[in-house]
Protein backbone atom coordinates (compact mmCIF):
# COMPACT_ATOMS: atom_id res chain seq x y z
CA UNK A 1 0.00 0.00 0.00
CA UNK A 2 2.46 2.38 1.22
CA UNK A 3 4.82 2.98 -2.01
CA UNK A 4 7.33 5.20 -3.07
CA UNK A 5 9.99 5.23 -6.05
CA UNK A 6 13.08 5.59 -4.52
CA UNK A 7 16.68 5.92 -6.55
CA UNK A 8 19.18 3.22 -6.01
CA UNK A 9 22.52 4.07 -4.74
CA UNK A 10 22.35 6.51 -2.68
CA UNK A 11 20.14 7.44 0.48
CA UNK A 12 17.13 9.74 -0.90
CA UNK A 13 14.65 11.60 1.79
CA UNK A 14 11.85 9.05 0.79
CA UNK A 15 14.16 5.95 1.58
CA UNK A 16 14.49 7.86 5.12
CA UNK A 17 10.73 8.25 5.10
CA UNK A 18 10.17 4.59 4.42
CA UNK A 19 12.77 3.16 6.67
CA UNK A 20 11.23 5.72 9.56
CA UNK A 21 7.62 4.46 8.69
CA UNK A 22 8.58 1.20 8.98
CA UNK A 23 10.26 1.32 12.37
CA UNK A 24 7.63 3.65 13.45
CA UNK A 25 4.78 1.64 12.53
CA UNK A 26 6.69 -1.47 14.24
CA UNK A 27 7.60 0.42 17.47
CA UNK A 28 5.94 3.37 17.80
CA UNK A 29 7.45 6.93 17.53
CA UNK A 30 7.72 7.32 20.60
CA UNK A 31 9.91 4.15 20.90
CA UNK A 32 12.05 4.87 17.87
CA UNK A 33 14.83 6.90 17.97
CA UNK A 34 16.64 8.39 15.32
CA UNK A 35 19.88 6.77 15.79
CA UNK A 36 17.33 3.61 14.99
CA UNK A 37 16.85 5.17 11.96
CA UNK A 38 20.23 6.03 11.10
CA UNK A 39 21.18 2.75 11.14
CA UNK A 40 18.23 1.28 9.26
CA UNK A 41 19.54 3.94 6.33
CA UNK A 42 22.90 3.22 6.23
CA UNK A 43 23.67 6.45 7.95
CA UNK A 44 25.08 8.19 11.04
CA UNK A 45 21.77 9.61 12.77
CA UNK A 46 23.36 12.84 12.44
CA UNK A 47 23.20 12.74 8.77
CA UNK A 48 19.37 12.13 8.94
CA UNK A 49 19.20 16.07 9.98
CA UNK A 50 20.40 16.39 6.45
CA UNK A 51 17.19 15.99 5.48
CA UNK A 52 15.02 16.75 8.85
CA UNK A 53 15.49 19.27 10.99
CA UNK A 54 14.20 17.18 14.16
CA UNK A 55 12.64 13.60 14.65
CA UNK A 56 8.86 15.27 14.33
CA UNK A 57 9.63 16.99 11.31
CA UNK A 58 10.56 13.52 10.00
CA UNK A 59 7.14 12.14 11.57
CA UNK A 60 5.54 14.69 10.06
CA UNK A 61 7.36 13.67 6.64
CA UNK A 62 5.87 10.04 7.29
CA UNK A 63 2.49 10.82 8.10
CA UNK A 64 2.26 12.96 5.13
CA UNK A 65 3.64 10.26 2.92
CA UNK A 66 1.41 7.38 3.95
CA UNK A 67 -2.13 10.49 3.77
CA UNK A 68 -0.69 11.00 0.20
CA UNK A 69 -0.43 7.15 -0.38
CA UNK A 70 -4.55 6.68 1.05
CA UNK A 71 -5.54 9.60 -0.78
CA UNK A 72 -4.42 7.98 -4.46
CA UNK A 73 -4.66 4.39 -3.66
CA UNK A 74 -7.82 3.92 -0.96
CA UNK A 75 -9.90 7.24 -0.78
CA UNK A 76 -9.52 7.98 -4.42
CA UNK A 77 -11.72 4.83 -5.28
CA UNK A 78 -14.83 6.29 -3.65
CA UNK A 79 -14.92 9.05 -6.05
CA UNK A 80 -14.51 6.97 -9.06
CA UNK A 81 -17.31 7.26 -11.44
CA UNK A 82 -17.32 4.43 -13.55
CA UNK A 83 -18.45 1.79 -11.09
CA UNK A 84 -21.18 1.40 -8.86
CA UNK A 85 -20.97 2.63 -4.99
CA UNK A 86 -21.47 -0.89 -3.61
CA UNK A 87 -18.62 -1.65 -6.15
CA UNK A 88 -16.22 1.21 -4.97
CA UNK A 89 -16.88 0.43 -1.48
CA UNK A 90 -15.59 -3.20 -2.00
CA UNK A 91 -12.94 -1.84 -3.86
CA UNK A 92 -12.24 0.66 -1.13
CA UNK A 93 -12.15 -2.19 1.40
CA UNK A 94 -9.87 -4.38 -0.38
CA UNK A 95 -7.34 -1.33 -0.42
CA UNK A 96 -7.73 -0.74 3.12
CA UNK A 97 -7.01 -4.35 3.59
CA UNK A 98 -3.77 -4.49 1.63
CA UNK A 99 -2.44 -1.11 3.33
CA UNK A 100 -3.05 -2.71 6.68
CA UNK A 101 -2.00 -6.38 6.74
CA UNK A 102 1.05 -6.15 3.90
CA UNK A 103 2.94 -5.19 6.65
CA UNK A 104 3.14 -5.27 10.90
CA UNK A 105 1.90 -2.73 12.84
CA UNK A 106 -1.40 -1.60 12.20
CA UNK A 107 -2.49 1.60 11.38
CA UNK A 108 0.34 4.57 12.21
CA UNK A 109 -1.91 6.82 11.74
CA UNK A 110 -4.21 5.62 14.68
CA UNK A 111 -1.38 4.56 16.87
CA UNK A 112 0.16 7.85 16.95
CA UNK A 113 -3.64 9.32 17.65
CA UNK A 114 -3.56 7.64 20.83
CA UNK A 115 -0.73 9.74 22.49
CA UNK A 116 -2.81 12.99 21.27
CA UNK A 117 -2.34 14.07 24.85
CA UNK A 118 1.19 14.54 24.13
CA UNK A 119 1.83 14.77 20.07
CA UNK A 120 2.74 17.78 18.54
CA UNK A 121 -0.15 19.54 17.09
CA UNK A 122 1.36 19.08 13.93
CA UNK A 123 0.72 15.33 14.40
CA UNK A 124 -2.77 16.23 15.70
CA UNK A 125 -3.58 18.01 12.38
CA UNK A 126 -2.28 15.86 9.89
CA UNK A 127 -3.95 12.50 11.55
CA UNK A 128 -7.03 15.00 11.81
CA UNK A 129 -6.98 15.60 7.62
CA UNK A 130 -6.50 11.78 7.27
CA UNK A 131 -9.16 10.69 9.43
CA UNK A 132 -11.93 13.45 8.07
CA UNK A 133 -10.97 12.44 4.37
CA UNK A 134 -11.35 8.53 4.98
CA UNK A 135 -14.72 9.62 6.42
CA UNK A 136 -15.90 12.45 3.18
CA UNK A 137 -14.92 9.03 1.50
CA UNK A 138 -17.40 6.48 2.85
CA UNK A 139 -19.54 9.37 3.01
CA UNK A 140 -19.64 10.04 -0.79
CA UNK A 141 -20.40 6.25 -1.15
CA UNK A 142 -22.93 5.63 1.27
CA UNK A 143 -24.89 8.68 0.34
CA UNK A 144 -25.69 6.49 -2.90
CA UNK A 145 -28.38 5.09 -0.27
CA UNK A 146 -28.92 6.69 2.93
CA UNK A 147 -29.22 10.60 3.47
CA UNK A 148 -26.00 12.67 4.29
CA UNK A 149 -26.66 12.65 7.68
CA UNK A 150 -26.82 9.03 7.59
CA UNK A 151 -24.41 8.28 5.37
CA UNK A 152 -21.70 10.37 7.87
CA UNK A 153 -22.92 8.91 11.02
CA UNK A 154 -22.05 5.03 9.06
CA UNK A 155 -18.91 6.73 7.34
CA UNK A 156 -17.45 7.17 11.43
CA UNK A 157 -18.88 3.84 12.54
CA UNK A 158 -17.09 2.18 9.81
CA UNK A 159 -13.58 3.92 10.37
CA UNK A 160 -14.20 2.96 14.49
CA UNK A 161 -14.68 -0.63 13.34
CA UNK A 162 -11.74 -1.04 10.73
CA UNK A 163 -9.39 1.15 13.47
CA UNK A 164 -10.60 -1.60 16.02
CA UNK A 165 -10.37 -4.60 13.58
CA UNK A 166 -7.17 -3.68 13.21
CA UNK A 167 -6.04 -3.00 16.91
CA UNK A 168 -7.08 -6.56 17.52
CA UNK A 169 -5.55 -7.87 15.05
CA UNK A 170 -2.15 -6.38 16.46
CA UNK A 171 -3.17 -8.22 19.45
CA UNK A 172 -4.18 -11.38 18.41
CA UNK A 173 -2.48 -11.92 14.75
CA UNK A 174 -5.94 -13.06 13.61
CA UNK A 175 -7.10 -11.62 10.33
CA UNK A 176 -11.07 -12.53 10.83
CA UNK A 177 -11.14 -9.50 13.12
CA UNK A 178 -10.87 -6.93 9.97
CA UNK A 179 -12.49 -9.96 7.78
CA UNK A 180 -15.99 -9.57 9.63
CA UNK A 181 -16.11 -5.58 9.96
CA UNK A 182 -15.08 -5.67 6.49
CA UNK A 183 -17.94 -8.07 5.62
CA UNK A 184 -20.27 -6.02 7.89
CA UNK A 185 -19.43 -2.73 5.87
CA UNK A 186 -19.62 -4.05 2.56
CA UNK A 187 -23.45 -5.38 3.38
CA UNK A 188 -24.41 -1.68 4.44
CA UNK A 189 -25.10 -1.59 0.45
CA UNK A 190 -27.49 -3.26 -1.89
Amino acid sequence: MFTLHMNKGHTSREQIIWKAYQLFRERGYYNTSMETIGKACGLLKGSIYHYFTSKEHLMEGVLGAVHDSFKRQVFSVAFSPSESAKERLEKMMEATEQAYFQEQGGCIMGQTGGYAAINPSAFTRIIQAFFTEWREAFTHIFSAQYSFEQSKQLSWQAIQEIEGAITLYCIFFDKTFFAATRHRIEGLLV
